[in-house]
């Protein structure tokens, strides 16, 4: 009696891929015996030899984890061992496997003493303090000790100011924010970039404003200053001002002005101006600090402009390495 010969039909096209079923014939593969090569077919009569055809290999196709996967076009996929995760560019961060625009409070501890909340109708971060805790800025500081975990990244030492905290910076460091409690360095502070302004008068608008060494120093020694000068009877401010590339361009300008004019004058500038003419900027500054007539804030007094506590940027630029010029809003 002949044995039935099973078969597995098999769409066209369709490698098999289980070690159920045989070679292809005709459109259709043949059942493997325990995984040995396909039986004789019954009545062949042809002593010994196999008419099954051989058993296809196993074989497999590697799936791509990060194929489809697009990080909502705001990051890259990569994959390792065999799992997609996005790397999201900066100012977002991964959801599953999409990249969400970061959110006000992401990465705010509030110094771990409080809680971040994002401002109704304003939409920016703020800390909600615990207990025997301040806000200065979107860090929580003690009310007893503000300086407490103030370490200004190593580079200065912690001032408590009015309550406050505030890093006076080692030479060649400055703060990075108003915040005022870090220490950076300054090139990483007081960087070029792109603008458009005419720095040097010449009737064409320059597209990139890169800051001299010396107006980045005067930069530097204005929060310096403004962190270690004591006050002097009426309000003063002693948090740093954050650096401003575009008023530091109107500042080279301005100094090529007061070049040509021979002292200060007022013009296109924001909320306050320094102009002198002087030595290194230390020695400049003690003029804008210690200078005759400052009799406490006069109109226009130097001084005041450099501790004002209405100012929040700085702008700083020279003009043939004498000639200062500090824009202040």
């Amino acid at each position: 009696m002949a044995r039935l010969h099973r078969s597995c039909p098999v769409p066209a096209m369709l490698v098999c891929l289980s070690a159920a079923c045989g070679a292809v014939e005709g459109g259709t593969a043949s059942p493997v015996d325990g995984g040995s090569s396909g039986s004789a077919a019954a009545g062949s009569g042809s002593g010994g030899g196999s008419s099954g055809a051989a058993a296809v290999s196993s074989s497999s196709t590697a799936v791509d984890p990060c194929a489809g996967v697009t990080c909502a076009g705001y990051g890259t996929c990569a994959a390792a061992a065999g799992v997609a995760s996005c790397a999201c560019n900066a100012g977002f961060h991964a959801d599953g496997l999409s990249c969400v625009a970061d959110g006000p409070c992401d990465g705010v501890t509030c110094s771990g003493h409080g809680t971040c909340a994002v401002q109704p109708f304003i939409g920016t971060a703020a800390c909600h303090c615990n207990t025997g805790f301040h806000e200065v800025g979107l860090a929580c500081v003690s009310d007893a000790n503000p300086c407490e975990g103030v370490a200004c990244s190593g580079h200065g030492s912690c001032r408590a100011v009015g309550g406050n905290p505030v890093c006076a910076c080692d030479a060649g460091f400055t703060p990075s924010s108003t915040a005022g409690m870090d220490c950076l360095p300054t090139a990483e502070v007081c960087r070029g970039g792109a603008i458009n302004y005419d720095v040097d008068g010449d009737g064409t608008a320059d597209t990139w404003f890169e800051p001299l060494p010396e107006e980045c120093r005067m930069f530097e020694l204005v929060n310096f200053t403004r962190a270690t000068h004591d006050d002097e009877g009426s309000g003063e401010c002693h948090g740093p001002l954050a650096y401003s590339l575009e008023w530091s361009a109107h500042a080279r300008n301005h100094s090529k002005q007061c070049a040509e004019r021979g002292g200060l004058f007022h013009a296109d500038y924001p909320m306050g101006q320094n102009c002198a003419y002087g030595c290194d900027e230390a020695c400049e500054m003690n003029l804008y600090m210690s200078g005759a007539n400052e009799d406490h804030c006069p109109a226009m007094s130097h001084h005041c402009n450099i501790m004002r506590c209405g100012f929040s940027y700085l702008g700083v630029g020279t003009w043939a390495g004498t000639w200062n010029t500090q824009n202040f809003y």
